[in-house]
């Protein structure tokens, strides 16, 4: 360590040389440090790079971050009004989600919703930090990790174009993403269509009329895509609540599909009235939860929620209803409209068993409902954006803590098959 002095100041100059630290403590700095700032040193020198590249401290990184305080949870509006793919990846870039202080995530204006010259891209689906979208008009799939940008390009496929897209990957013991499968599905009565992209072969795989259900059954009209439990794809279905579909499973193995019923004492006259706009049901912290929101002020309940408490034999159990009574507010603008506001749910905060965030509709915001507390807080405004949004346009998005490398078919050379922005 050497001390410098400049005469004129009252400062006193540290300099210490890196080469002396020992790998532990270099280790304990590096850990604590942004990702972004951690694959940037690991170009300084052969050493840093041998401490940052090993899985052991992708882990030990991963495993100081499962807190909330450094998990980036967004909503995300499911539309994106740009030309080209490209654009797609440089409007998912981390630090829009660092930026924003919104539980809700527009990538697109509303001046460009409005352009209808402009071409248009959906997220139909993530898992384990990789985002599915697809081109609307020809219909194109790309598979791409938000973080590095990095992007694989389904082949074009030549299935039914009214199917439903769902998205499910692997990790391998050494927390690195070790495959993927795209799912498309459409229904013909009791019989599911199927079609499967693997990233192990890089093909998509027709099953059209290979499983069937035990009794016919039809998708939601405004499904949205379906949610993952378990690693099982769950797709909502009228009158029978869900038909899940394990990608992994043998498809003639007559258990990969299954049905699996909402909470008998739901309010099924308005699900069905409502198109299920006024119900949200996904995995939240391991459970699989069910919130019913009364589409009417008159109505007695309010909220009420379920949980599954028994995944394979499809029992729910009631957690909580609430009448509009029970709910609080130190918010003015919600206060003077609560008896009579309309709220429309959105998401379960991933990491916060207490939290919902639902749409009020008037006044124009978005607001997250504490289960414990029973109390509304506003969480943002809402300025020209769609007036549908619901559960159907939105998609609860974590922010990778570690760069998530897409898995490329072997048999395609990872040159062809991988585009970085």
């Amino acid at each position: 360590m050497n001390l410098l002095t400049e005469p004129d100041l009252d400062i006193v100059k540290l300099e210490y040389d890196l080469r002396y630290l020992p790998d532990w403590l270099l280790f304990e700095i590096l850990v604590r440090l942004p990702v972004k700032s951690l694959f940037r040193f690991k170009c300084v020198c052969k050493r840093w790079r041998s401490l940052v590249a090993p899985h052991t401290f992708s882990r030990s990184y991963i495993s100081r971050r499962l807190d909330s305080s450094f998990l980036s949870f967004r909503i995300l509006f499911r539309y994106i009004y740009v030309s080209e793919f490209p654009e797609v990846l440089a409007r998912l870039r981390p630090d829009v989600y660092e930026a924003h202080n919104f539980p809700v995530l527009f990538l697109s204006t509303f001046e460009e919703q409005q352009q209808q010259q402009r071409g248009q891209f959906k997220i139909v689906a993530w898992s384990n930090g990789l985002i599915l979208c697809c081109s609307l008009g020809p219909m194109n799939y790309y598979v791409c990790d938000p973080v590095t940008r990095q992007s694989v390009t389904l082949p074009t496929h030549t299935g039914r174009h009214n199917a439903r897209e769902g998205l499910v990957s692997r990790i391998n013991e050494e927390n690195v993403l070790s495959s993927f499968k795209a799912v498309r599905l459409s229904v013909e009565s009791n019989c599911l269509n199927l079609e499967t992209y693997s990233s192990e072969t890089g093909e998509w795989v027709d099953y059209t009329n290979r499983l069937s259900c035990p009794e016919p059954i039809s998708l939601l009209k405004r499904g949205g895509g379906p949610i993952h439990f378990n690693g099982i794809l769950h797709w909502f279905v009228y009158d029978h609540g869900m038909v899940a579909f394990d990608p992994y499973k043998e498809y003639e193995d007559t258990e990969s599909c299954r049905l699996i019923q909402f909470p008998e004492d739901r309010d099924a006259d308005n699900e069905k009235k409502y198109d299920g706009l006024y119900r949200l049901c996904d995995e939240c912290q391991g459970t699989l939860r069910y919130f019913e929101v009364a589409p009417e002020p008159s109505e007695y309940f309010c909220f009420s929620m379920w949980i599954l408490r028994d995944y394979e034999k499809g029992e729910w159990s009631s957690e909580f209803r609430v009448t509009r009574s029970d709910l609080w507010t130190n918010d003015a603008k919600i206060s003077s409209s609560l008896m009579h506001a309309t709220f429309v749910p959105l998401s379960f905060h991933p990491f916060n068993l207490d939290v919902v965030y639902l749409r009020c509709v008037k006044p124009s915001c978005i607001v997250s409902y504490n289960i414990t507390s029973k109390r509304l807080d506003i969480s943002c405004p809402l300025v020209g954006v769609v007036e549908d949004l619901s559960w159907r346009v939105v998609i609860p998005f974590v922010l990778p803590m570690w760069p998530t490398p897409v898995p490329v078919p072997v048999t395609v050379p990872s040159s062809e098959a991988v585009k970085r922005s």
